[in-house]
């Protein structure tokens, strides 16, 4: 019912199209028991939401692709992803419905497909990993996984409205991801992968091979309270360049949330080093209900 309503706010009349909305919006539900992403889609105008959906869904196929599964198999997958996705764009369409939900977002808001470019290339350089020697790389890297991402899906709420706004978004998302890589490091050590400068590790008198041996000490407490206020900064003065921006409200929301994970990961001392930093649903829902009740009814 809800799904069907925010279509008919979008004037989505097509059947096909109605349909394939309908799906990506039932896997964004699915990837978290309706929790964080479902909150987030919620906080977006009913309008945007079908396409809303439709990015979440695209994005995260491919984030599962390259992130997901048995790590022999990652690359032939986001591949065959990467592949199909141009198939659809070069087609107009594809058989299957969140691909071809993709395409109708695109073509309706009139996004550039850099968007998915950037975000397929920071993917690949997972699959092909390699430690980040600077800060200036990492976040290069944090820019196009996932700046692309929600400048799409502010793009979706506002259209051309936020062409002038591109860097400020893609600055929020880069920061967002700068907070993921800290909530996941012990993922992500479990992999075999460490997404800290080693620039960083150096000044802060860290050895790479103790960081991935998840060994505690004082000095890895002063790099990640170093990791931490650097990003926490950066989020105090982008705010400050956000109030102006059509989509002002998300963006703030999406600022708070991101300072709430990074308080998470101080909070967790050590055990950053062996579990992942999860922000509690209420307090996520906190940040996110003045930005819903700013798009009630629907």
């Amino acid at each position: 019912m809800l799904v069907r309503r925010w279509l008919d706010a979008a004037g989505i009349t097509d059947p096909v199209l109605r349909d394939c909305y309908t799906v990506c919006a039932r896997e964004v539900y699915g990837l978290d028991g309706g929790r964080g992403r479902w909150a987030a889609l919620r906080a977006a105008p009913a309008a945007s939401r079908p396409y809303t959906a439709a990015l979440a869904a695209h994005g995260c196929r491919a984030d599962a692709c390259a992130d997901t599964g048995p790590v022999k198999d990652r690359q032939r997958r986001l591949a065959e992803f990467t592949e199909a996705t141009w198939a659809a764009f070069a087609a107009g369409g594809s058989r299957d419905p969140v691909l071809h939900a993709t395409v109708h977002t695109y073509r309706t808001v009139g996004m550039p497909l850099s968007l998915i470019e950037d975000m397929l290339t920071g993917m690949q350089r997972d699959l092909d990993f390699r430690d980040f020697d600077t800060y200036a790389e990492l976040c290069q890297w944090s820019r196009q996984v996932a700046g692309g991402p929600i400048y799409g899906v502010t793009c979706a709420m506002v259209g051309t409205e936020l062409t002038q706004a591109q860097t400020l978004v893609y600055r929020l998302g880069e920061l967002g991801q700068l907070s993921d890589v800290l909530c996941d490091l012990s993922e992500d050590l479990d992999e075999g992968r460490l997404y800290l400068p080693l620039e960083d590790l150096d000044q802060c008198g860290v050895r790479p091979e103790d960081v991935k041996a998840k060994r505690w000490t004082s000095s890895m407490a002063d790099l990640i309270a170093f990791e931490a206020a650097r990003v926490t900064d950066r989020l105090s003065a982008l705010a400050a360049e956000l109030e102006d921006i059509p989509v002002s409200p998300f963006a703030h929301a999406v600022v708070e949330h991101y300072r709430l994970h990074v308080a998470g990961v101080l909070a967790a001392g050590q055990d950053v080093l062996h579990r992942p930093v999860q922000l509690p649903m209420g307090h996520f829902l906190n940040v996110c209900r003045p930005a819903m009740r700013a798009v009630i009814p629907c």
